[in-house]
């Protein structure tokens, strides 16, 4: 199997550092395909932060200042990777990005959000408006405890001043839509719907 620790997608640089996801989503494109854009992103070695910087230095140079941390699972799964690879992008100049579950807090037991300290967007899947909905969408781990975690995750990272958004996907209907612009009108959190992408994307 060939590890793909980094991939290139309509000129950015994303980072796939691990398949480990404590949500198992009913939309997730891991359900319909092996990877994005005709790379495969599933692993058999889970990298180091050195194993990522190689494969990002055999890359050429991506036109955007702005790299992803956004693979075939959780990135803060591998978090002392996820932190050391985000100093070293930093360091050389690029802006970095956090795509997110919102859950790494909760599965390190800890908050996480100030150790982040090298990432300047976190974007968090919020996936529905109710505790009860997200658990019946995510099947997560956590049960409905996942949705406060998340939650709680997205205004500590605010609050410790990095640039804090929610996301969907518009998959999840216009309701559960509605249901998440109250609550991120409540939060004072930006929410960004997007449009669904298979593993089939042509850009």
């Amino acid at each position: 199997m060939t590890n793909n620790y980094v991939y290139v997608l309509d000129g950015k640089a994303y980072i796939n550092l691990t398949n480990k996801c404590r949500n198992a989503c009913a939309f997730c494109i891991r359900n319909t395909g092996d990877g994005v854009a005709g790379t495969p992103l599933w692993l058999d070695k889970e990298p180091t932060a050195t194993d990522v910087m190689t494969a990002f230095d055999a890359l050429a140079p991506c036109a955007d200042k702005e790299v992803v941390f956004c693979g075939y699972g959780e990135p803060t799964e591998n978090l002392d990777a996820l932190k050391a690879c985000a100093a070293q992008l930093k360091a050389r100049g690029y802006t970095t990005r956090l795509n997110t579950n919102g859950l790494g807090s909760l599965a390190a037991g800890r908050d996480i959000s100030g150790e982040l300290t090298d990432i300047d967007t976190v974007s968090v899947s919020l996936n529905a408006g109710s505790a009860e909905r997200y658990y019946e969408i995510t099947n997560s781990a956590y049960g409905l405890d996942a949705f406060p975690a998340l939650v709680e995750f997205a205004q500590a990272c605010k609050a410790r001043g990095i640039t804090t958004v929610f996301t969907v996907v518009d998959v999840i209907g216009d309701d559960q839509i509605n249901k998440c612009k109250t609550l991120c009108a409540k939060l004072d959190i930006p929410l960004r719907v997007r449009k669904y992408v298979g593993d089939n994307y042509e850009g």
